[in-house]
């Protein structure tokens, strides 16, 4: 789970108001780590899904209860912690964020 004081694209987010969660615990300075029944205990309205291509993909996910647990009632969207710094893709991904938190 992403530490949203690391990522550029987080920081962002949470300065336009959008609630955050921020992992507790000492695993790593920019991401936390948890399993996928941790993760659905957090009862998230949107997941930023890891969309690198080492990343599990969501659709490969699909078969496990507990990610089928956190998506259920939450909004999927893809999230590359390292795009390019460009204004045309930090706009695609803020599009995107904006598209699943409003349904």
């Amino acid at each position: 789970m992403a530490r949203p004081q690391t990522w550029r694209e987080l920081r962002h987010l949470a300065a336009l108001g959008v609630q955050l969660i921020d992992p507790a615990g000492d695993t790593g300075a920019n991401w936390a780590s948890m399993n996928r029944e941790q993760a659905a205990s957090l009862d998230a309205d949107l997941i930023l899904a890891d969309s690198r291509a080492n990343a599990i993909q969501p659709r490969e996910l699909e078969t496990s209860p507990a990610w089928r647990t956190l998506t259920a009632g939450a909004g999927v969207a893809a999230w590359n912690p390292e795009i390019p710094c460009s204004p045309a893709a930090h706009a695609s991904f803020f599009r995107a964020v904006a598209v699943q938190a409003t349904g």
